[in-house]
């Protein structure tokens, strides 16, 4: 039971943190979509939702829709097509185990179901639903075997070969289950009950596999982008002091930026817009500057609060422009240097005043 609840967390968690993929391009779109059908099937065998469900066949159909799923992603990663005999497969699949099903009046998933006499609908029943999903996991294994050869060393290459040896089990558990099933209904006595708990840690710890090696790579990403987020936070105060001087810096609209805090852009191009946006202000903020020295973060700070007060107040803007601090040709010693004078600037307590008049858009560029 524990590890049926650590799998049902893994995976709805995995299947939320992802759900703002569904807005980029149609490989993050699939690849989400095959996580949310394996998750759906997962949890329909949860034993609460399986007893108030009470459709055994339920979970089998489930996976065989999710293995369609999967399908689709694989031929995006390889770049072929085959949707018409993917759908045509799948299909045909969800057709027959339905009609198993009924002509073997009901399936019973049960090991103590199991290990009674099997009629040939029923063997035909887990023959068709096992070689399916097992024929999809073998080939998923070997694709992504063979292309964590060719992935970079490191985190990608152990995400890709994990997921191989995940995706590796759970095809051993369905090879191993047709081949059971087979030889009962041949009249080998098998006791499922005896062989069920080893099957079902084996096919868990297979998912656990696949789920946690297509976040291996991932938590690289999810390094990068806290960093990046918290370079964010730290570049507000200057930001938004800019912004409320100089609307027309800003390069997205309000509706975008809502969109943005879910996520859904690459908040590396936020956070080069955010600089450029920052940059753009002091460059509109050079005539109002005093003569200071601008060589340290607090200094710097100081000097942009000085010539937003200048601005606001009416003062005439100089002929005679002045710079500010010069910074490295990168956009990291942008980032950095920013940082600190917002941070300076923070902490200085100033405050961005309001203009006394409103000025025409653009007139400040």
């Amino acid at each position: 039971m524990s590890l049926d609840v650590a799998l049902m967390v893994l995976l709805w968690g995995a299947t939320l943190a992802r759900l703002p993929t569904l807005w980029r391009d149609r490989r993050q779109q699939v690849m989400w979509a095959t996580l949310f059908a394996g998750t759906l099937t997962e949890t329909a065998t949860f034993p609460p939702v399986a007893r108030a469900v009470d459709w055994p066949i339920l979970p089998h159909l489930l996976g065989a829709v999710a293995a369609f799923v999967l399908l689709r992603f694989l031929a995006l990663l390889a770049g072929t097509g085959g949707l018409r005999w993917q759908l045509a497969l799948t299909s045909a699949v969800l057709v027959t185990l339905l009609a198993l099903d009924t002509v073997a009046g009901g399936i019973d998933p049960s090991p103590a179901r199991l290990s009674g006499h099997l009629s040939p609908a029923t063997v035909a029943y887990w023959v068709v639903l096992e070689g399916y999903l097992g024929a999809v996991l073998v080939t998923t294994t070997l694709l992504f075997w063979s292309v964590a050869r060719d992935a970079p060393a490191g985190l990608p290459r152990l995400g890709l070969r994990t997921i191989a040896l995940g995706t590796g089990m759970i095809a051993v558990y369905a090879a191993a289950k047709t081949v059971l099933i087979v030889l009962r209904g041949a009249g080998v006595p098998i006791d499922f009950e005896d062989v069920a708990p080893g099957g079902r840690l084996l096919q868990g710890a297979g998912t656990l596999f696949a789920v946690a090696g297509a976040l291996v790579p991932a938590g690289r990403r999810a390094r990068s982008v806290f960093g990046t987020y918290r370079d964010l936070l730290v570049l507000r105060p200057l930001w938004t002091a800019v912004r409320d001087a100089f609307p027309e810096v800003i390069l997205f609209t309000p509706r975008r930026a809502v969109i943005e805090m879910a996520g859904v852009d690459d908040v590396h191009l936020r956070l080069y817009r955010r600089v450029i946006e920052i940059r753009d202000g002091m460059l509109a903020l050079r005539p109002y500057l005093p003569g200071l020295d601008h060589e340290t973060p607090e200094a710097e700070a100081a000097a942009i609060a000085l010539a937003l007060r200048r601005r606001a107040d009416g003062v005439p803007p100089a002929d005679d422009t002045r710079g500010f601090a010069p910074v490295g040709p990168e956009m990291s010693d942008e980032v950095a240097w920013l940082s600190r004078v917002s941070r300076a600037y923070r902490q200085g307590g100033f405050t961005a005043p309001a203009a006394r008049t409103p000025r025409p858009s653009g007139s400040a560029r």
